[in-house]
């Protein structure tokens, strides 16, 4: 190990105990490679379009836009693949690092779980009238949230039926599931696997059992394992969320979680770093989080990546490493070139270039009608966007593939020297360990050069 000769003692120090599957030369190498043009501490998150810019229509007019264009496309799209996206944004309890849009429900809990999945089978229903969409091949169907399974087994069923009764999904349509350990009971188990569900995206989070307490997973690692294992045996891909930066986190038991996940039979993991934002703000200010350095999340994030990567996981998409099984064809669809037909609070989907996106879960429910499908606003990319495009595909899922030398010149220079991105085997480029956690940087700085 040469590392200890030239990395700084808070290096050293962070990693004194770690196990020795941890590639610390690898980690401190790519740390000296940014070389003051990166900083941990300023890492951004890739965002949407709508996320961008406002929008160019709102409400009615986004309705009104979106009934034109696919009914001009209809007849030459009729034969394209498209995913369907539903999310619920319901949770057994809201934990209090979770960053995401989602909320438990403290009254009248069956009365709006069943209302919700009322409006969601009325959208499904109006979208399915569009132009040729019920004609198209559904490659996945995806719930996200939330926690999906908090609708219970009837509502699901609703949804899975309305799905199958109004478009065209087919024995290929991967039928994937985001949610948590407490949520996979043996009834629900029984009832997903029978209604077609076979991809499992677990909320894991973390696999050592005082952190899981801390952040509020009621549920020990020893029962992730197991429900991991029940999804393996009934031949399901199952994926697993992993967050660095939680509080009490210690990086061998990290290590060690990813392991015994792995051993478990996992396909694919998701690594982030804990996201501090307005839904977590105090929960976050109460574990003494808000003034952090970035720095050691980097660096466990790292350990995490190069391991994955050592028993030959591979990158799908930025921050996702999977195993030949997990496509995780939701997350991929623009690589494929395919649409994206969003339904549910704060869904966003994607036709052609045309972006659209859901109110709130009040408004929601509230707009949602026979010929409405409560859309909030939507946008067109513009002529620098849809240059753009391919770009922030390729660095988005910058794995096999890749992003190639020929597209961005003058970001590549400064990208392979920083370490961020490497040559592959097709002789394209591909994101790095490091490259992964600055893949916002990355897209913000490609971004500026086009609409500049």
């Amino acid at each position: 190990m040469i590392v200890s000769n030239i990395a700084p003692p808070r290096f050293m120090e962070f990693f004194r105990d770690s196990p020795p599957e941890v590639n610390l030369d690898a980690i401190w190498s790519a740390h000296a490679a940014l070389r003051g043009y990166y900083n941990p501490n300023e890492w951004v998150l890739p965002l949407p379009a709508w996320a961008m810019r406002p929008y160019d229509d709102s409400g009615e007019g986004v309705w009104a836009t979106l009934q034109a264009c696919l009914e001009s496309q209809a007849a030459a799209t009729a034969n394209d693949p498209m995913c369907i996206y539903i999310h619920v944004p319901f949770c057994t309890r809201k934990c209090g690092f979770c960053d995401s849009y989602s909320f438990h429900l403290k009254s009248h809990r069956v009365e709006r779980l069943d209302a919700y999945t009322d409006r969601v089978c009325a959208e499904l229903e109006l979208w399915s009238k569009q132009g040729a969409l019920s004609q198209r091949p559904v490659s996945t169907v995806h719930l996200g949230g939330g926690t999906p399974a908090y609708l219970g087994e009837r509502n699901l069923s609703r949804l899975v039926e309305c799905c199958r009764r109004l478009f065209n999904t087919n024995p290929a349509t991967e039928w994937a599931l985001e949610t948590t350990v407490e949520s996979l009971t043996s009834s629900m188990f029984t009832t997903l696997h029978a209604l077609g569900f076979r991809r499992l995206h677990l909320g894991v989070q973390s696999m050592q059992d005082e952190v899981r307490t801390l952040i509020g997973r009621k549920r020990p690692a020893l029962e992730v394992i197991e429900r991991v294992e029940a999804a393996r045996t009934l031949d399901w891909i199952v994926s697993v969320d992993l967050i660095c930066g939680l509080p009490g986190q210690i990086l061998r038991e990290y290590m060690a979680g990813i392991q015994s996940l792995m051993a478990a039979g996992v396909d694919g993991f998701s690594l982030y770093e804990l996201l501090i934002r307005r839904q977590n703000y105090r929960w976050a200010e109460a574990q003494g989080l808000t003034e952090r350095s970035h720095v050691p999340n980097y660096w466990m994030f790292l350990a995490g990546a190069y391991w994955l990567e050592a028993h030959g996981f591979s990158k799908n998409l930025f921050n996702h490493w999977a195993n030949t099984r997990d496509r995780n064809i939701y997350f991929t669809f623009p690589t494929r070139g395919e649409d994206l037909l969003a339904v549910g609070t704060i869904a966003y989907g994607v036709f052609g270039d045309y972006h659209y996106r859901h109110p709130r879960y009040a408004d929601y429910v509230g707009l949602v009608s026979a010929t409405f499908p409560g859309l909030e606003g939507g946008l067109r990319r513009n002529m620098a966007e849809r240059h753009f495009q391919p770009y922030l595909t390729g660095l988005l899922a910058a794995g096999g593939n890749g992003i190639f030398s020929e597209t961005l010149p003058a970001q590549m220079s400064r990208w392979t020297a920083c370490g961020l991105i490497h040559q592959n085997q097709t002789g394209g480029f591909s994101l790095t360990p490091s490259g992964s956690w600055f893949t916002g940087n990355m897209i913000h700085e490609a971004r500026s050069g086009f609409e500049s």
